[in-house]
């Protein structure tokens, strides 16, 4: 696919990086073996000869990181998909994308939009996020998943990395630079089918594939540090289809289920400090069984012993000491143990349902004995903290001040306020205002901070930053604007008027907007005249304005 077509697919909408996908193309005539060689050494040297991939990159990279984009992805959505009509749904997913972004180690690139997300009717088991960060998640996946936030989570984060790590913008470039490389090749009929076949078969194994192999990995650690039980990985793995058969002509751009359930395992594993497995129905500690677990109505046993396994992870990675369990001795007999965080849930309800608490304490006791000994917690936490620095790293390069991350800052704030989105608005005057601007920057920052408060009728708040805004820019006329709707919203309709006036003096003709604050400041003071003549001169700006019935009726419209 050539770049401009590849961009007009992107901006339909339709590049979106989910659990589950297809990539198909036609079988091709039989060949000798030794012409894939020949093609593949041809289409390395030309995409070495074009560099066509940092162009498009560069294009993609810009229409992920628009507000306007993003909406228009998440309308599609809603057109072609249709709208979940279930609250619980909503809550659910909503619940477990604000931990998510609340609590999980992750870094935003400045070129990247905050996240958003949709319940959507279609009943397949799916979910995928969009090159602008818009996540579409199917309310088949929730119903297949019997609404376990753990297993969500195990979805969810694997679609935030996709957005995270820019997956769509990057690997589309990728496949544009060797479509066009495989384009430019010479040869005969069978040799540009057969290089049209490598291509997709490239794309699909060394480009996609790789991204959904780094969203799985990735993502598991996003999810567990936000909080999440660390086995809903592997135990949505057991709920998700089997892998499709695939060829050479039909691959499969998705990791096969059965590696994706060994890697979640092993990562398990690995968050416990190397103390839990779960394999099938049964939790080991250190090698020693610990329980097994039969199904329920919403979980199969092997998906039981991922949960039961990531609790137990949990508590061993949490907890640098073993008094860190609070193990207690209950009136009945019982032991309580760890807190009620929900991640334990599974955990404790087997334990106490098969009365295990004692045995669950001597081998975590045991296993704590041992690290002492051998220095395995220190050697698993080195890792843990190379990521977190890792992350870091992004973080700041978020946070420089340089001309292109505040200008991309500025003008996202600016675009999620004019289309009512004041939270996502107020996330990027924050990271506006986390890079240390100059104070024109600053005052932009606050400016669309007063603005975002005003939509969410916190009028105080936004007169204070309003105020911050003109003091650190008294030249921008926008802010007047801004602080004379505050200061109407606030019943002070005198200072209405008076910064309606300023914006008019330093921006003339610029705001329509500033003849309609006039005219609403003079009719709550009873001056209909003036109000009158406000309006008319609005509506000789902006035909199309709304203004009070009152006054339309009295201009004859």
């Amino acid at each position: 696919m050539k770049s401009k077509r590849l961009l007009k697919k992107i901006r339909m909408g339709v590049l979106t990086a989910g659990v589950s996908a297809a990539l198909l193309v036609p079988a091709p005539p039989v060949a000798e073996a030794g012409v894939w060689g020949t093609v593949i050494q041809g289409a390395i040297g030309a995409i070495r000869a074009q560099n066509k991939y940092s162009d498009v990159r560069s294009q993609l990279l810009d229409m992920g990181n628009s507000p306007v984009v993003q909406k228009k992805l998440f309308d599609q959505d809603r057109a072609k998909h249709g709208q979940d009509d279930s609250e619980e749904n909503r809550l659910l997913v909503d619940g477990v994308m604000n931990q998510l972004i609340s609590r999980g180690e992750y870094a935003l690139a400045a070129d990247s939009l905050p996240f958003r997300w949709n319940v959507n009717a279609d009943d397949s088991f799916n979910a995928a996020c969009t090159a602008a960060d818009y996540i579409s998640v199917n309310r088949g996946l929730i119903a297949a998943l019997n609404g376990d936030r753990d297993e969500l989570a195990g979805v969810l984060a694997h679609e935030m990395i996709h957005g995270l790590h820019q997956h769509i913008p990057y690997d589309m470039a990728k496949e544009a630079a060797i479509q066009t490389a495989a384009n430019s090749m010479s040869g005969g009929a069978l040799t540009t089918y057969l290089t049209n076949i490598l291509t997709n078969y490239n794309a699909a194994k060394n480009i996609t594939a790789a991204s959904e192999k780094d969203a799985d990995e990735s993502g598991f650690w996003l999810m567990a540090s936000a909080g999440f039980n660390p086995g809903g990985f592997a135990a949505m793995v057991y709920k998700m289809p089997d892998s499709r058969a695939e060829s050479i002509m039909n691959p499969d751009d998705h990791p096969e289920t059965s590696n994706r359930l060994k890697r979640g395992l092993k990562w398990l594993n690995e968050y416990s400090l190397g103390h839990v497995e779960a394999r099938d129905d049964a939790v080991l500690i250190d090698g020693a069984p610990f329980l097994t677990l039969e199904a329920t109505e919403t979980h199969s046993a092997k998906e039981r012993a991922c949960l039961v396994a990531g609790g137990v992870a949990k508590g061993f990675h949490d907890n640098a000491l073993v008094s860190g369990w609070h193990f207690t001795k209950q009136p009945d007999g019982s032991v309580d143990f760890l807190n009620d965080s929900d991640a334990y849930r599974h955990l404790k309800d087997a334990v106490r349902e098969a009365g295990l608490g004692e045995k669950l304490e001597a081998l975590v006791n045991a296993a704590y004995a041992k690290d002492r000994q051998s220095g395995n917690r220190e050697t698993y936490m080195e890792k843990e903290q190379a990521r977190r620095e890792d992350v870091e790293k992004r973080r700041e390069k978020a946070r420089n001040n340089s001309k292109k991350n505040l200008e991309s800052y500025k003008q996202k704030s600016l675009d999620y306020n004019a289309l009512s989105l004041p939270d996502l608005a107020l996330h990027e005057a924050n990271r506006l205002l986390a890079c240390d601007p100059d104070d024109e920057f600053r005052a932009w920052a606050h400016a669309e901070r007063g603005s975002a408060f005003y939509q969410q009728d916190l009028y105080d708040a936004a007169l204070a930053e309003l105020n911050t805004s003109a003091n650190l820019a008294p030249k921008a006329a926008r802010t007047y604007l801004y602080r004379g709707y505050t200061q109407h919203a606030l019943g002070n309709y005198d200072a209405a008027i008076a910064d309606s006036q300023t914006a008019e003096k330093l921006a003339p003709g610029q705001f329509a907007a500033n003849l309609r604050l006039q005219g609403m400041a003079y009719d709550a003071k009873g001056e209909d005249g003036l109000a009158l003549q406000a309006f008319q001169a609005y509506l000789e700006k902006n035909p199309k304005g709304d203004i009070p019935e009152k006054y339309a009726e009295m201009m004859g419209r």
